[in-house]
């Protein structure tokens, strides 16, 4: 029942849904969403996070088994199954069940879950489907459980079925009743009171306007013109009466005071009902008088409406301005239909309160019917300069022109920002909340007339189309290649809407059609329309470019969703960053992309968990926070109880981590260790409240406590803290964090979900370029948590310990990778994973342009993957030096990679297979150049430092060459590959910030305190047991022959000298100054008989000794690279890639030609040549003539550049020969030569040649 406040001439009504019909009609829409999923449905509500999967991989999983551990709950046996990738998971329980049991069990009962996570595999998808196994080719430990009737711990419960949604729910975070009941109550009753006293007496006026003005105060300080006139009337009347004492003037000024009163208690109830339907209120008056007359408008009629005031404005702006003007813009897609400004520049008035009046009518030479239903209308306040008389921007808002497709009728408030005006492509109904009161506020009264807006509907009509010439189809293929509308000139998107209804998804993609719309006038939107119904998308994907800030009208944003509805949950959870942002540009919180990530949020713990922290750091961006609050609120509901309780954990968690952080930082830096140890102890006490947490990193990692020891800070400059927790599942391992404050990590979630999208694509074609790609989440302003990388170093690292001049050199990388190799396996595994992982991070630093690449930004694993890190330069903005640019290169391939991919150069055909799988990579992510740009596309409106305009768009597309044909790309990658491999600079670069880091190195400080830029050191698995000297080398008899045994008990043998042993020893006693070392047996120990012997003797009991002493000496770099580099047996110089090109037994000179004909153009692609040279043995510096037989030398000539000084030369150069009609008659003389020697020749007859396809040709020793 409503409940009532009456007085002699008023009444409030409660109204709990609010007065905001939008908000409540969003309420109740949130509300029947969830109600499609009951509790009880376990397919929906299983409260399990399922394990990500894919579209079977088959190029990548053709033959391929797994190694699988099975662990049964209750039980320590282990089971070990080798399934085929394309096996089903039911199927491995079948069989998992049929070997541990005979009890009569189903496999639907059972699940299996990753050992250490709370994530379990999907019964009815492939093992090879899961991304875990597409990813990690070691023994994947999974864990077979009962899945129980009951749903897990995260599912909504049956009281979440019955729990309502209401508005103060949805905006508690706004304080959102700003004008309390209460309070409003209070002073109307007042002025009720002296109002009958006034009407008895016709005394105490002043008692009268003192209640109105409290009442205009408490309703945002807002006056309107009937109040102002009633107040001024009433004043006059009784200043009359004062001085009228005729004995018949009381009769007729008390009719006149009735009179006036009424009016004003009249203006006052208009103005509580406009500000109740203007902004959020719990309450509204009844049977409120309405002035509104309705009038239906002409078919022809203009926008009008008059901009009466601002209300409230600062006392600030009174004394810095001398007047005030005001303009009205028009917009739609980001595009100004009209402008009109006002001209009058006003000073401020004084009623009430400070208020600037116009009163002025703003006619727009514009037919009410011509304009879109997504037209946004912008007000701008300027206040006039005193000094300068220039006009600076004080505050703006905008407004959408047909909410709910009706016009806006009467008075209206809306409130205004003094924020900076965002783009105009930004100008759409969320950009700022005009429904929330704020302290400026504007009236506009527009007209009585209810204009619905009508869709224009015009017959398709086709049958007169002719099929145009295929020089324009082909026209059409070309436009389609520039991928976004954003990157197509006014005359190409002409000529492309002149042949729209030619375009189809075969030679063109839908956005870039509507993209090149002429207008927005009626025909227009209603042909838009024609094509969108007809439209047969090839893949749902392309409907992202429908979701941009380009495309506004609701009827494609609605066939957009609809075409992303087709995705599966694990598909749509990879774009989730991209969607949350389209939410900005939709018409209301209703629309259909808002439907459905609400909708898939109900179906996966997975999207609920990241939709989550997207809307929390969403509302930290200046615009839009008030949508994703409303929105964030709305998820939380949805998810149930349970699942928003561990929301508020882990935002806890996230609270506290801000607070150690902010205190290490504030700390001087000899206290910092001290403090953050202190200050660790609130996660203790955390962790005993909340018991378990899930890590805001990944969802399926269930952490209960906090490994106090190995929690430190990083001595960069935003000092990240490193943190790390126990894990709560008993398999798993502590899992390490880094928390960082300081740095916004937007951009490197950006740069690592592209990086991860072309990986898949990869992974899809067959292709795994052993991409170690890590989590990372912005979890707040300037703030996040990164996934740190077991067992990486920094190569800034590894430089340091090779020297000063650590990466000058060649053979550093393969240096280190020898010494924490030793057995051959292993070393030719770390070999394969750092040439696919260096050629894929090759491929994806040059496309995304990502800059600031330095040593300490790049990492390596012992087993050989290469990765990147921090992502705070990218898309081509490099940081310069002194007006130079720092990065010089594309991307950084530098001469000790390519040493190391060669083997010291001992195997050149390496480099070429390197080239060869860089550009095979490079041309497979260009097919999907759409989807890429797409996706920055909609990020532009993120706020992100780097990516803000077209001419970043613009940058990656340059990056990508779509339109080139393969073979053009291939040539142009390969010309990168080489100008990184040419570039000093990068090393040059490299070793002045390694100086830098060497320099900064404090040794005063603990070991604790003094970490460099690395995830983690290397840990104690590479010790070794005992080293045993067997005898003398048979090689050299100074060398003494040792047996190393590690500690899986495998053996190597090495070869040292005495002076070797006798370094190592002196660089011990530096290195461990403090530490007592054993005795060294120095020559003066010797007997003068059997010294061999005694030798042997001595120097196994001082290995036995450092090997068994301190545990810090003995796993030091030093004892390490001392016993475990340079193995004389298994020996790694002999090892070589496996599979990664084709071997050659012969040493036939050869060069590798693609040759290709199309439309009269010859093409031919010089890729490589091996085992060419001089005549006197020694490696050329090949170049290769062309000439096209029978024409004349002098027209056909072609040559490439020479490689210098090489056996096996890689080229990836592009010859063309034009008005070639045919083959037949046409001889290719092609000619090596180094400078004027010659090297080898062919002629090859090009009609017998297999066309567009490698080949490699015997070089002959003359030309014929």
């Amino acid at each position: 029942m409503a409940k009532e406040y009456r007085g002699c001439s008023s009444q409030l009504v409660e109204v709990p849904q609010g007065t905001n019909k939008d908000l409540a009609s969003f309420c109740n829409k949130v509300k029947k969403i969830r109600e499609m999923y009951h509790a009880a449905d376990i397919n929906s509500n299983s409260g399990k996070i399922w394990s990500t999967t894919t579209a079977f991989p088959y190029q990548l999983f053709s033959n391929t088994k797994f190694n699988i551990n099975i662990c049964i709950d209750n039980s320590t046996q282990l089971l070990h199954f080798m399934p085929n990738a394309n096996y089903l998971v039911k199927d491995l329980i079948a069989e998992i069940l049929h070997f541990c049991t005979n009890d009569q069990l189903f496999p639907k009962d059972h699940l299996l879950s990753v050992c250490g996570y709370e994530e379990f595999l999907q019964n009815d998808y492939s093992l090879g489907s899961h991304k875990i196994f597409q990813k990690d080719k070691s023994v994947i430990q999974l864990n077979l459980q009962k899945n129980g009737e009951v749903p897990g711990k995260l599912s909504r419960k049956h009281e979440d079925d019955h729990s309502q949604f209401y508005l103060k729910q949805l905006l508690e975070f706004m304080h959102i009743w700003k004008v309390s009941r209460q309070c409003l109550s209070t002073v109307i009753k007042k002025y009720d009171f002296h109002l009958k006293c006034l009407l008895k007496t016709q005394q105490h006026v002043d008692n009268i306007i003192e209640d109105v003005k409290n009442i205009c105060s408490v309703l945002g300080c807002v006056e309107t013109k009937q109040i102002t006139d009633a107040v001024n009337e009433l004043n006059q009347i009784l200043q009359r009466k004062t001085e009228n004492f005729h004995q018949n003037s009381e009769t007729s000024a008390k009719g006149l005071i009735e009179r006036v009163t009424t009016a004003l208690s009249r203006s006052i109830y208009q103005l509580i009902s406009v500000y109740c339907c203007s902004f959020y209120a719990d309450f509204q008056p009844l049977n409120v008088p309405n002035d509104i007359s309705y009038v239906n408008p002409g078919l022809h009629s203009h926008l009008s409406f008059t901009v009466y005031a601002v209300h409230n404005i600062p006392e600030t702006w009174v004394h810095s301005y001398k007047a005030f003007s005001f303009s009205c813009c028009l917009t739609y897609a980001g595009k100004k239909l009209c402008q009109v400004r006002s001209y009058r520049n006003i000073p401020f008035k004084k009623l009430f309160f400070l208020l600037i009046n116009w009163n002025e009518t703003i006619n727009f030479p514009l037919e009410i019917k011509s304009l879109p239903r997504e037209s946004m209308l912008t007000i701008r306040l300027f206040g006039i300069v005193c000094a300068t008389n220039n006009a600076n921007l004080l505050a703006w808002t905008c407004l959408p022109l047909f909410p709910k497709d009706k016009s806006i009728l009467g008075s209206v408030l809306f409130s205004m920002t003094l924020q900076n005006e965002p783009p105009i492509e930004m100008i759409v109904p969320g950009v700022w909340d005009i429904s929330q009161p704020s302290s400026v506020i504007l009236q506009i009264d527009f007209p009585a007339t209810e204009l619905e807006y009508m869709k224009f509907d015009s017959e398709e009509n086709r049958s007169n189309l002719e099929e145009p010439p295929k020089e324009c189809l082909k026209h059409i293929a070309r436009l389609s290649q520039k991928q976004s509308p954003l990157l197509l000139s006014e005359e190409k998107k002409r000529y492309l809407w002149f042949y729209r209804f030619y375009c189809n998804n075969e030679n063109c993609s839908l956005p870039l059609v509507l993209g090149s719309a002429p207008g927005w006038d009626e025909r227009t939107v209603s042909e838009i329309h024609i094509i969108l119904r007809r439209w047969q998308f090839s893949c749902p994907l392309e409907a992202l470019g429908l979701l941009t800030s380009s495309f506004p009208d609701q009827e494609i944003r609605k066939v957009a969703v609809r075409q992303l509805d087709n995705l599966l949950n694990d598909e749509l959870l990879e774009y989730l960053p991209q969607l949350v942002q389209a939410v900005k540009f939709e018409w209301n919180l209703e629309s259909p992309l808002v439907q459905l990530l609400l909708h898939r949020s109900l179906q996966s713990i997975q999207i609920a968990h990241r939709l989550y922290w997207l809307l929390k750091d969403a509302q930290n961006e200046t615009y839009f926070k008030s949508w994703y609050q409303k929105l964030l609120a709305a998820l939380q509901f949805c998810s149930g109880k349970a699942l928003s309780d561990e929301f508020s954990k882990e935002k806890k968690l996230i609270k506290i981590l801000g607070d150690i952080g902010e205190k290490v930082k504030s700390a001087s830096d000899p206290q910092r260790q001290e403090v953050l140890k202190k200050e660790i102890g609130r996660l203790e006490e955390f962790f005993q409240c909340v018991k378990t947490c899930h890590l805001p990193l990944n969802p399926a990692l269930c952490i209960k406590g906090i490994d106090r020891d190995a929690c430190s800070y990083f001595t960069s400059h935003a000092l990240p803290l490193k943190i790390t927790f126990i894990n709560a599942n008993p398999m798993g391992k502590n899992i390490s964090i880094i928390f960082k404050a300081g740095d916004d990590l937007r951009q490197d979630m950006l740069v690592l979900q592209i990086i991860q999208v072309m990986d898949n694509i990869w992974l899809q074609e067959g292709l795994d370029m052993q991409m170690i790609i890590y989590r990372c989440l912005s979890t707040g302003k300037g703030q996040g948590l990164v996934q740190m990388v077991p067992d990486a170093i920094t190569l800034a690292k590894i430089h340091r310990h090779s020297g000063l001049i650590g990466p000058l050199k060649e053979n550093t990388i393969k240096k280190w990778f020898s010494q924490h190799n030793h057995l051959k396996a292993d070393y030719e595994k770390a070999l394969r994973n750092f040439f696919y992982s260096c050629a894929g991070w090759c491929v994806v630093t040059f496309i995304l342009g990502v800059c600031d690449r330095h040593n300490d930004n790049i990492m390596l694993t012992k087993s050989g993957h290469m990765f990147h890190i921090d992502f705070g330069k990218f898309l081509g903005h490099a940081q310069t030096f002194g007006g130079i640019k720092r990065d010089r290169a594309p991307f950084i391939f530098t001469s000790e990679m390519e040493y190391f991919i060669t083997e010291g150069g001992k195997n050149p055909q390496h480099f070429q297979d390197f080239v060869e799988l860089c550009c095979q990579a490079y041309n497979i992510v260009r097919r999907h150049s759409r989807l890429l740009l797409n996706l920055l596309e909609m990020m532009l409106h993120a706020g992100l430092p780097e990516l803000g305009g077209i001419q970043d768009l613009k940058y990656v597309y340059n990056n990508l060459r779509p339109q080139d044909t393969d073979l053009e790309a291939t040539s142009h990658f390969t010309k990168k590959i080489k100008e990184s491999l040419e570039c000093f600079p990068v090393k040059l670069n490299n070793l002045i910030h390694t100086l830098a880091q060497m320099t900064s190195i404090n040794p005063a400080k603990s070991a604790s305190q003094n970490f460099s830029q690395e995830f983690c050191m290397l840990n104690a698995t590479r010790s070794i047991q005992r080293a045993t000297i067997l005898g003398f080398s048979k090689k050299t008899s100074h060398l003494y022959l040792i047996q190393v045994t590690h500690s899986n008990n495998e053996t190597s043998l090495t070869e040292k000298s005495f002076d070797q042993f006798s370094k190592l020893h002196s660089e011990l006693q530096k290195q461990f100054a403090s530490l007592t070392l054993p005795e060294f047996p120095h020559w003066w120990h010797l007997p003068f008989t059997n010294s061999n012997h005694k030798r042997f003797r001595d120097l196994n009991h001082y290995m036995e000794q450092i090997l068994n002493g301190s545990y810090e000496v003995a796993n030091s770099d030093y004892v390490l690279s001392f016993f475990l580099s340079e193995p004389v047996q298994q020996t790694i110089e002999e090892s070589s890639l496996l599979d990664l090109g084709e071997k050659f037994p012969d040493k036939t000179p050869k060069v590798q030609l693609v040759i290709s004909h199309e439309d009269a153009k010859l093409t031919i692609l010089v890729k490589h040549m091996k085992n060419i040279h001089l005549p006197d043995g020694s490696a050329p510096s090949a170049h290769v003539e062309f000439y096209l037989l029978p024409y004349p030398s002098e027209v056909r000539r072609r040559k490439t550049k020479s490689v210098p000084k090489c056996t096996d030369p890689t080229y990836n150069e592009i010859v063309v020969y034009n008005e070639v009609t045919e083959l037949r008659g046409h001889v290719l003389m092609l000619i090596v030569k180094s400078k004027t020697v010659f090297v080898g020749a062919i002629n090859i007859q090009l009609y017998s040649v297999p066309l567009n396809e490698e080949k490699w040709y015997p070089l002959g020793n003359c030309i014929i």
